[in-house]
């Protein structure tokens, strides 16, 4: 999908609706960059997600913690997230017949000890360890699978086994409580966030009581428009979506009496494009505008009548 359009392109097209006015005739090309940026950020903000917006990440769990950081720089809030069982492995020693990868994991809470369950290995030096192989013999640090390579050993860094179902966990708009119980993890929330915006803090409940990974599914945060060059992000097919908003905020400045027209024209073609979303999350962001949209009715009327006063 194509995301071609510029702020420009935007710009040229409402021009001509108010009598080619400058919409850059501010400072640092306002006021139609803030109009762009909070354009952006309505879009690609939630409830809204966005398939072409969708990123993934993971963090590794340890035993009795609950709190992580991870460094994303594009987060923009997390969609859904997962975890399965996992192990870090630090090494692989092989002999012809079997491989013993070193690593801590919890495979055996798997039926039968986690003997006959498969494993997915990924990032090992020697390309005949990676694959999906089925466990011969586990324990609490390593466990071993059949392996035809010839005898050898090497130490792993950045190597992964996971085992066993995904499980869905539910997510918490807001903070989590400190918990103490040790269990497989259901909740998670975005606890916390420094000021850059690029280094998060995510909460498990209960903590977790053996090794998981956890797969985070989000939707990317908009890049910050910083010239009239710069193209939406957005595939060229929206492009009416977030012209509907941006001719809004413009015809909101100048004081159109279009503003409000558009702002409706802006949410209607939003919504369709949003099928998926909450009953709940759909009505409040309706609500929202639509008290926005009480308010410039009201204060266009109050115009109105002043105007008729004085047989204008």
């Amino acid at each position: 999908m194509a995301a071609s359009k510029t702020l420009q392109d935007s710009i040229n097209w409402v021009r001509p609706f108010l009598n080619w006015a400058s919409l850059t005739i501010g400072v640092n090309n306002e006021p139609a960059m803030t109009s762009a940026n909070q354009t952006l950020q309505t879009l690609v903000g939630p409830p809204f997600v966005w398939p072409w917006n969708r990123s993934y990440a993971d963090f590794y769990t340890n035993v009795g913690q609950q709190d992580y950081n991870a460094a994303i720089s594009d987060f923009g809030f997390l969609e859904s997230a997962s975890i399965e069982l996992c192990g870090v492995i630090t090494s692989v020693t092989w002999n012809g017949t079997n491989a013993v990868y070193s690593a801590i994991n919890g495979f055996t809470s798997l039926p039968d000890q986690g003997i006959n369950q498969t494993v997915s290995v990924t990032g090992c030096e020697t390309s005949g360890l990676n694959g999906t192989f089925t466990i011969t013999d586990c324990n609490a640090t390593s466990f071993t699978v059949a392996c035809t390579l010839s005898t050898g050993t090497e130490i792993e860094v950045g190597a992964v086994a996971v085992a066993g179902k995904a499980t869905q966990l539910t997510l918490q708009w807001g903070s989590l409580s400190e918990e103490r119980v040790t269990d497989r993890p259901t909740f998670i929330a975005t606890q916390e966030s420094d000021e850059s915006g690029t280094t998060f803090t995510f909460r498990l409940m209960p903590v977790p009581d053996l090794p998981y990974r956890t797969n985070l599914v989000y939707q990317q945060a908009p890049t910050k428009f910083a010239s009239l060059t710069q193209t939406w992000g957005i595939p060229d097919q929206l492009q009416y979506i977030y012209n509907y908003f941006f001719a809004f905020f413009m015809f909101d400045y100048f004081e159109d009496p279009r503003a409000p027209r558009y702002r409706q024209l802006a949410v209607a073609a939003l919504l369709a494009r949003q099928s998926g979303l909450s009953t709940t999350s759909r009505n409040l962001f309706l609500g929202n505008f639509l008290n926005l949209m009480k308010e410039e009715t009201a204060s266009q009327a109050e115009v109105n009548q002043g105007d008729q006063g004085r047989g204008l």
